[in-house]
């Protein structure tokens, strides 16, 4: 899997990654040829089990398929979960954070148009921590033509760290959105991880209506929970659905373990 940022052509593009940063580019589609300049690295998300003490090294590698030369930086944050969201904090601000471990070889990368390039970078899981992410950012700096530094941001590779089998999601109340002519009704459950490991859960959502048929079924959105973390997990019913009450079962499978949750919902006339 990788990220990929396609860039519009003829305009600075910003762009957000995953960590919050931006990244401006100039782009001149007549000079390579290319209709939609992109940035591509890979891979996008790396899992990583281990024990305190051990280490851990990952390649990435970053595509430059614009019409500019530009030079990357690696640099390294802690993955920080407060009040049930994600914040980045750089590396050796977090006590006892992995991002402070990092040593990347080589630690800043030159492309030109058209090429791509790989940096090995280590990690070392402190002792005693309770960070389980972090994320490598390739920071890319372009010069212009007229001799000024245009500050660029970046893609991010997020790397988490799984170290005991304490594998706990609980979940919230079902919510649904209103059904209209244009929109089938969308079903919610709000999942916490509890446990203080990572967590992808693979959760599916079956419909019944009063006497017990089955009238849908859909897949949740697949994401990524890392320990304290609250996140919505979304399915659209892939029909309409007449006026009246519903039950729902859903289920999320997760490290081996399963979760059940029951809920209701009405559509109205």
């Amino acid at each position: 899997m990788k990220i990929v940022l396609k860039l519009a052509p003829f305009f600075f593009a910003a762009i957000c990654s995953g960590a919050g940063a931006q990244m401006l580019v100039a782009t001149a589609p007549e000079a390579s040829g290319m209709s939609q300049p992109s940035i591509s690295l890979s891979p996008a998300i790396v899992m990583v089990h281990g024990k305190p003490g051990q280490s851990a090294t990952q390649i990435l590698t970053i595509s430059n398929q614009t019409a500019s030369e530009i030079r990357f930086a690696l640099t390294t944050e802690d993955v920080v979960v407060r009040d049930g969201k994600r914040f980045y904090s750089p590396a050796g601000q977090v006590a006892n954070g992995i991002a402070a471990s990092a040593v990347a070889a080589p630690s800043a990368i030159v492309l030109k148009a058209g090429e791509e390039g790989s940096v090995q970078v280590t990690f070392t899981i402190p002792s005693g921590t309770g960070q389980r992410a972090v994320v490598a950012l390739f920071r890319g700096v372009v010069d212009t033509a007229n001799g000024t530094v245009g500050l660029g941001s970046s893609l991010g590779t997020l790397i988490t760290f799984n170290e005991s089998a304490d594998y706990r999601v609980e979940a919230g109340p079902l919510q649904s959105s209103l059904q209209t002519d244009e929109a089938n009704v969308i079903l919610s459950e709000e999942l916490l991880n509890s446990g203080s490991e990572p967590v992808v859960p693979k959760g599916v959502i079956v419909v019944l209506n009063a006497s017990g048929k089955r009238v849908g079924k859909a897949a949740f959105s697949l994401q990524r929970l890392l320990p304290g973390e609250r996140l919505i997990f979304a399915a659209t019913n892939p029909e309409q659905l007449a006026p009246g009450a519903y039950r729902t079962l859903s289920s999320f499978e997760f490290e081996g373990k399963v979760l059940t949750i029951a809920g209701q919902f009405t559509i109205s006339e």
